[in-house]
């Protein structure tokens, strides 16, 4: 296949071409833009590129099992702990496992250049020559190649210089006394100074930025506990700019980390001046160079490994993605993310700066299911003209929240160690989000990612009517903490201590038996006082398959005097009642989610056919490779339930997938041993 690049020399441009050989027996295992015509390589006779792996050479399960024991007894206390918030039984995946040391040293003694490594891909990403493809293709475990994605940072940002923010400035409570400065509105406007006053700092909680580095000598962030630091360009531990970078370089990492954490008295506060950090210097901001994400996976990882509890990016990343690749399921990045919080951490990015844009979407990993994407507000509250838009391409909505974008007060490295600006973007929305996040889980240490994220989406001020530009609205952090989370039916199972739970001042509910001659069926109802009006009546209506006498038990509970119970007896005689009730087919396909998720080690999985049709239903590992198969035959229209059982498979990451007709649906399934 023939490969035309466009080569400009002083200012002429030269077309010029290369040919790329691939052999038809490797061509499934190579990315199609590695392969045919695309515009997308340079003239340059090497390309940057993921090799992922079909296993990691175990050679039997307990081998395996051997392994996971030991990256199990290896976890740092605050990755134990962290964890073991989201798992239950082992609290490590085939994720955390090595990739295997010999497949990646073969593949650099034919010419790769290292650039990392990733066990949560199992994967390897390196500078090959175009001509050594098919040779690695050829690799029988060598799963797939694929490029590695690119963005270019637009120079500068969209409105990213700004002047100083208008307004009063204004201290904290008299009881905090905190001198905010010109930090103050853009504070108040997201509702963290009555955090800051109820005495939340983010103390306690462990933050990392991942950005272009940082200028830690600034007198916002000279103080600031900084756990470790990595640059991932030039693999040493000096995030700083160095001898050769860009006088810049460490301007974007700058705002950010100030933004979120930084504390000057009178000039500055982030909203988690009071937590730890670590933070990763992950991209360039040179123009011919491109940001990677194979260093935004690195440093996931790593925060992943030293215990971060809380990840703010303002990355993101487009190059070789299509908009339909924005699904939540096929950026490496946003599968780092999901796999990332799954692990247990809350994962903030930056919706992107597209608005108006020729791409006019979000950017990779904002589309991830489980991320908090941030778009971007002014002072007022209004929509910042570059915020970009959502929905995902699957059509859920994006961005999850905004923050303040617009004249954002934050430190500045080129005004010397005390200079400080107004600068805009979603860059500088994300960190206000992401110390937030570190503020609601230092009141709620037990609280998961996904209740993080729901709690500030459910308290936001757009909440009841959701969008593609604002999400669910701009946040409020005190409210967010203050959040009460709906109950969960535990249990539906007649026999259990609670079959149901109320739901607001009122709840539907269903509870079935297969033995309608059992004994009486007994309710407990466990009410709040504070709720609901004490010595209240309480009316609710329940059928039964079989006549009877059925005993509800209705229990307030007051915290000072114990418990009042009422009994109530109802009786209900009918015969020769005939059953009306006619099976209603689906009105289309779908795919339901399936319950539990996370499971272990089964769960249930139910899929609606609104006609006969040959129905596919599979389950694949990260790498892509068939797990296992529940359905591959004909079904009738209705309503079907299944069982995947994956007792026999590792911890992990898993996709189900369903085909029937010209209907197809996916979904993550996550599972924790």
């Amino acid at each position: 296949m023939m490969k035309a690049f466009k080569l400009f020399v002083r200012g002429t441009a030269i077309l010029a071409f290369i040919a790329i050989l691939t052999s038809p027996v490797f061509a499934a295992k190579i990315h199609p833009a590695l392969q045919g015509p695309q515009g997308n390589l340079m003239v340059s006779d090497s390309v940057d590129v993921w090799i992922f792996f079909t296993d990691r050479d175990f050679q039997n399960p307990s081998e395996m099992s051997a392994a996971l024991v030991q990256a199990e007894s290896s976890l740092r206390p605050e990755n134990r702990a962290r964890r073991s918030r989201v798992m239950s039984g082992s609290l490590v995946t085939e994720q955390d496992l090595p990739v295997n040391a010999e497949y990646v040293q073969t593949l650099i003694d034919l010419g790769a250049r290292y650039r990392t490594v990733s066990r949560y891909f199992n994967a390897f990403s390196a500078r090959i020559h175009l001509s050594l493809i098919d040779q690695i293709a050829g690799f029988a475990y060598v799963h797939k190649i694929q490029p590695v994605a690119k963005a270019y940072r637009p120079m500068p940002d969209p409105e990213w210089l700004q002047t100083v923010p208008t307004g009063k400035y204004t201290r904290g409570s008299d009881e905090t006394d905190y001198d905010y400065g010109p930090s103050f509105d853009q504070l108040q406007q997201i509702n963290v100074i009555a955090v800051h006053d109820s005495g939340f700092t983010g103390a306690g909680v462990l933050v990392c930025l991942l950005d272009t580095g940082f200028f830690t000598d600034h007198e916002a962030l000279v103080d600031q506990p900084i756990v470790a630091e990595w640059d991932f360009l030039n693999n040493d531990p000096e995030t700083q700019n160095e001898p050769g970078d860009d006088p810049d370089q460490h301007n974007h990492g700058t705002y950010t980390f100030s933004a979120l954490g930084g504390l000057h008295e009178g000039d500055l506060y982030g909203p988690a001046f009071g937590a730890s950090f670590i933070i990763g210097k992950t991209e360039s901001i040179e123009f011919e160079e491109p940001i990677e994400e194979d260093y935004y996976v690195a440093g996931l990882e790593w925060a992943d490994s030293i215990g971060a509890q809380v990840v703010s990016t303002s990355l993101g990343y487009l190059d070789w993605y299509v908009f339909e690749d924005l699904d939540g399921n096929t950026a490496v990045t946003t599968i780092g993310v999901d796999i990332a919080v799954a692990n247990g951490i809350v994962v903030v990015t930056a919706a992107g700066n597209e608005r108006g844009s020729e791409w006019n979407h979000i950017i990779a990993p904002a589309d991830a299911d489980s991320v908090i994407s941030v778009g971007a507000v002014n002072s007022s509250g209004s929509l910042a003209s570059f915020s970009s838009p959502g929905p995902s391409y699957d059509g859920r909505i994006k961005p999850e929240v905004c923050a303040r974008g617009v004249s954002t007060w934050c430190a500045t490295p080129w005004s010397g160690t005390n200079g400080y600006f107004g600068i805009g973007g979603t860059s500088l929305a994300t960190p206000l989000v992401g110390g937030s996040c570190a503020l609601i889980l230092e009141a709620h240490p037990d609280w998961t990612p996904m209740m993080v994220r729901q709690a500030l989406m459910m308290t936001a001020d757009n909440a009841a009517t959701p969008d593609n530009d604002y999400g669910w609205g701009i946040i409020d952090v005190y409210a967010a903490i203050n959040f009460n989370f709906p109950p969960e039916i535990v249990a539906r199972d007649p026999n259990a201590d609670s079959a149901f739970v109320m739901l607001g001042s009122y709840t539907d509910f269903w509870v079935s038996a297969e033995d309608y001659e059992a004994d009486p069926l007994n309710y407990r109802w466990f009410v709040d006082e504070q709720e609901v009006q004490y010595g209240a009546d309480s009316a609710f209506s329940q059928s039964w398959t079989e006549g009877g006498t059925h005993t509800v038990k209705v229990q307030v509970e007051d915290d000072h005097h114990g418990y009042d119970i009422n009994i109530w007896t109802i009786q209900v005689e009918a015969t020769g009642v005939e059953d009306p009730t006619v099976t209603e087919l689906p009105s289309s396909y779908a795919l339901h989610g399936s319950y539990p998720n996370p499971f272990n080690p089964s769960t249930a999985i139910n899929f609606d056919l609104p006609r006969n049709a040959a129905v596919s239903l599979s389950v694949y590992n990260l790498q892509g490779s068939l797990v296992a198969t529940l359905a591959d035959g004909f079904y009738p229209a209705g309503r079907h339930h299944l069982t995947f059982d994956a007792s026999e498979l590792a911890s992990g990451l898993y996709f189900l997938k369903m085909t029937a007709l010209d209907f197809s649906a996916s979904e993550k399934l996550i599972l924790m041993k």
